[in-house]
């Protein structure tokens, strides 16, 4: 690996998200996960392209929003029994 190649890894700022290969961490245990899911299945090649599929859209769908999109996402969309410190999603305005 030559001099140049090396500098390549660097993260050009502190806080940049972790990455895996091409895309943030998130996105890739994603398509991982999905990739798993479908070996389990015995779905391997399906499960691949669609895991795939899934992470360039939810890398599209992210790009232009803040760092934590993902987490808010997940927020909005799952049942409540899952954020048990969180305050409900319903609740606009707080007193205090």
């Amino acid at each position: 690996m030559n001099e140049e190649a090396m500098h390549l890894l660097v993260p050009r700022r502190l806080d940049d998200p972790p990455k895996f290969i091409l895309w943030d961490f998130d996105v890739a245990i994603c398509a991982m996960g999905i990739s798993l899911f479908g070996i389990m299945a015995g779905y391997f090649l399906t499960a691949a392209v669609l895991g795939v599929a899934v992470a360039y859209g939810l890398q599209k769908m992210k790009s232009g929003q803040q760092a934590g999109y993902a987490i808010h996402l997940l927020y909005w969309h799952l049942p409540m029994a899952l954020f048990k410190r969180t305050p409900p999603s319903c609740v606009r305005e707080f007193i205090g």
